[in-house]
């Protein structure tokens, strides 16, 4: 069976009692870390020098990621640069 994972409070997951009744679980207790402590950085600053630079607006980002690693990654990589 395909392995799931429920994330929330623990009222939350023991909303789901009857469905993981019988059920062997792992319980991993995360931080206290709420959405609103999340850190605010872009996803060029996360990713700056780790793979290259993303030029291209914004509103493009949902549209355009993929071909855009696609092309960052193969100028890296490409034997014949």
């Amino acid at each position: 069976m395909e392995q799931q994972t429920f994330e929330g409070t623990w009222e939350e997951i023991l909303l789901r009692t009857s469905e993981l009744t019988g059920r062997r679980v792992k319980l991993i207790i995360l931080t206290n870390e709420t959405p609103s402590d999340a850190s605010t950085d872009t996803l060029d600053k996360l990713l700056q020098g780790r793979v290259g630079q993303v030029n291209f607006q914004p509103a493009n980002l949902s549209e355009r990621t993929s071909e855009a690693f696609a092309d960052i990654l193969s100028a890296k990589y490409d034997p014949s640069s």
